[in-house]
């Protein structure tokens, strides 16, 4: 018993520093919206963002429409967008709506002034059923 509460203060006191890392590197966060389908277009378009709290000169957002065969999902089409400030907006579309069940996927990254990484962030929205 007496160690099970050393074990939980040392798991408090990690968790802690976790947090306190990531507070102070600054919010990042990537958000994937579900795919919808535009029947006036007849195509299906996912959309994501990446956002921080803080400006960035360089910001690279990719968002794909995923889509699943069997029990995995792959990419069916990608497109990358950038650019600088706190947010960037991707969207990506294919022609149709094929049978089966399709998600959106979003990875978002923050560079600095020399083009190295700062952050990488990932979503994946809900699935949609054509």
């Amino acid at each position: 018993m007496r160690n099970g509460r050393y074990i939980l203060a040392a798991g408090l006191i990690f968790a802690a520093l976790l947090c306190a890392d990531a507070l102070a590197a600054g919010g990042y966060s990537a958000h994937a919206r579900r795919p919808a389908y535009d029947r006036a277009a007849l195509e299906l378009t996912g959309n994501g963002t990446y956002r921080s709290d803080s400006k960035h000169k360089t910001m690279r957002l990719t968002v794909c429409l995923r889509k699943r065969v069997g029990k995995r999902f792959f990419d069916v089409r990608c497109a990358t967008a950038s650019g600088s400030g706190r947010k960037v907006r991707g969207k990506v579309s294919v022609p149709g709506c094929v049978a089966g069940a399709w998600k959106t996927t979003v990875v978002g990254e923050a560079l600095d002034r020399d083009g190295n990484l700062l952050n990488q962030s990932s979503a994946a929205s809900r699935v949609f059923h054509c």
